[in-house]
């Protein structure tokens, strides 16, 4: 577990540190990559996070998903360090919630089943070359997707990329990796 702390304070520095020119370089890259995939293209319903300051912008990837009629769902934290995810149609359907993450107003929205939604982006901080990721250490994508039958995809610049990663019993790997570079599975 302390191994597990150690590369989160590595991959948070790694991104909180990253001037803001190479930042939108590697996000638009991303964008453009993820754009033109099959992943994207074969989405009808987007699950993701709103991205915090350091993390990848996710507001783009959510205007290019509503211009392209797709719709967006967005996790509310819940009891037990769960998830439920909602469709959102709208930024005003939004709240400040926990660790400052924009999160649905549950009363405005409407419940996402994990069923319908037919990508996930899962947010991390590090990656390995199995689609394994350390993420900030609450387990609440691990727990969301045990379940899950969809595709998931996480973004990430090549920096972020590690060999491997310590991997518990209880972390998933994601589907695809996608990185500035292009997917690497």
């Amino acid at each position: 577990m302390e191994e597990k702390e150690k590369l989160r304070q590595e991959g948070l520095r790694l991104l909180k540190e990253m001037p803001q020119t190479d930042k939108l370089q590697i996000e638009h890259r991303l964008a453009e990559h993820l754009f033109a995939s099959f992943v994207w293209k074969d989405a009808k319903s987007i699950g993701l996070t709103m991205a915090l300051p350091h993390e990848w912008d996710t507001t783009k990837l959510i205007q290019q998903a509503w211009l392209e009629k797709k719709r967006i769902c967005v996790p509310l934290t819940i009891e037990n360090r769960a998830m439920q995810f909602y469709h959102i149609e709208s930024y005003n359907q939004l709240t400040n919630g926990a660790f400052s993450i924009k999160e649905p107003i549950a009363d405005r929205c409407e419940p996402a089943s994990k069923d319908t939604i037919d990508l996930i982006i899962v947010p991390g901080l590090l990656f390995d070359m199995s689609g394994y990721r350390i993420g900030y250490g609450g387990g609440y994508y691990d727990r969301y997707l045990t379940d899950y039958q969809n595709k998931t995809l996480s973004l990430a610049g090549r920096q972020q990329i590690k060999q491997s990663l310590p991997v518990g019993p209880l972390d998933l790997p994601v589907d695809h990796l996608l990185t500035d570079d292009g997917f690497l599975f």
